[in-house]
């Protein structure tokens, strides 16, 4: 399958490099169709992150490699020029750094020749946060005049250019040298921290940050950490994620039956039952436990809530997640393995496919992995995990250090 776009905007481009690296991650590949209310509350508890960040120093790495070193002082193509050279460079320096902590390094194994670089990955986050003052591409930083600012913002920010004045200074030799690699200084972390803060107060994202406290690697999900209390989209996150992760297991399950009934197919063993299990399981230790929330579950405020972000959300969408959740709440899940409405539901859905489906072309079959789009939704939280700790751990630094 061959994927293409026009990308005309910073936005599209991001939307477009995520949808590729979910087609790399078994766990999170979208079979059901859910992906534009996953990343509606996505995008409302961590905005500005994305699946395929992966450090938090990059968020200054990119305006460190496009207003300093070789960049200085040019603009348009030949400060882009010069920015790529320098993320190249950047990458270069990483690698030979012999860093205790180098996991997210961008390019680890591509090197230089990497194709995407840094700056494609974070640049709409860089926007998001205002550490990058207006929308622009890499061709045309350093075009923007005074005259051009709007006086309102510029009494306000009390700086003018394409980066927000407070940037901190990179550290010497960049980009050449990266010995301290990932490793955010105490006024990086307080100046990053203050960025993301300032740009998007009363997220999840910005509570956390706040709470300068490390989050657990065991953590799975952000209902563990953050209190449903005080984010009304968190709860309803939640119970989606919850409930749909059932319709994954048996779309799964479905797959894996006409896997095992075809003859010529017999590389995977087993997946059968082990998705009939599965499912059992995520209604004993998940359904059951949550009965009465689920009972209490307003979901026509949730998908209120969803409209605020996406108010394009197909209502094909909408009327299988509601038949899935109904069946659910009726007690259903209790069977789910079984259940002609539930696995009718899920064969339908996945019929939209049409050729690409695997329950109807041999061929698709024979390229599953035994595992698509199993995992249960966690809206980004990994990846954010990574990010919060990382500003943490430099916010708990000595300063002086």
């Amino acid at each position: 399958m061959t994927i293409a776009w026009l990308d005309t905007t910073s936005e599209e481009q991001r939307v477009a490099r995520e949808l590729i690296a979910l087609f790399t991650q078994v766990e999170s590949r979208d079979e059901l169709g859910v992906g534009q209310v996953r990343d509606a509350f996505s995008e409302m508890l961590f905005p500005g992150t994305s699946v395929v960040q992966t450090r938090a120093r990059y968020f200054l790495f990119v305006p460190w490699c496009y207003r300093d070193g070789r960049a200085r002082g040019t603009s348009g193509e030949r400060c882009r020029v010069r920015g790529d050279a320098q993320e190249r460079r950047l990458i270069k320096a990483l690698k030979e750094a012999s860093l205790d902590d180098a996991a997210g390094l961008i390019g680890v194994r591509a090197g230089t020749a990497v194709k995407t670089l840094p700056s494609a990955i974070y640049w709409s986050a860089l926007r998001r946060y205002q550490i990058l003052t207006h929308d622009t591409d890499t061709s045309h930083l350093g075009l923007r005049e005074a005259g051009d600012v709007d006086p309102a913002s510029e009494l306000a920010d009390r700086h003018v250019g394409d980066w927000h004045g407070g940037l901190p200074d990179p550290p010497d030799r960049f980009p050449e040298q990266a010995n301290s690699g990932f490793e955010l200084s105490h006024e990086e972390a307080t100046w990053l921290a203050e960025r993301v803060v300032v740009s998007v107060p009363g997220t999840a994202l910005s509570h956390l940050i706040e709470r300068r406290e490390r989050i657990p690697d065991e953590l799975a999900f952000p209902w563990e950490m953050v209190p449903e209390s005080r984010f009304e989209a968190l709860g309803h996150a939640r119970r989606f994620s919850t409930v749909i992760h059932g319709a994954a297991l048996l779309y799964n399950l479905l797959v894996a039956e006409r896997y095992e009934r075809h003859p010529d197919l017999t590389r995977l063993d087993g997946l059968t039952e082990y998705y009939r299990d599965a499912l059992e399981d995520w209604h004993k230790s998940a359904i059951v436990p949550i009965t009465n929330d689920l009972a209490a579950w307003d979901v026509d405020c949730m998908w209120k809530l969803v409209a605020q972000m996406n108010p394009r959300v197909p209502p094909s969408t909408r009327l299988f997640v509601d038949a899935w959740v109904r069946a659910t709440k009726q007690g259903q899940a209790a069977s789910a393995a079984e259940n002609r409405t539930l696995r009718q539901l899920v064969y339908q859905r996945e019929a939209r496919k049409g050729k690409q489906s695997r329950l109807a072309n041999d061929k698709m079959l024979a390229t599953w992995s035994g595992a698509s789009g199993a995992g249960q939704l966690d809206f980004r939280w990994p990846t954010v995990r990574r990010l919060v700790n990382d500003i943490v751990r430099g916010l708990v630094r000595d300063a002086a250090s």
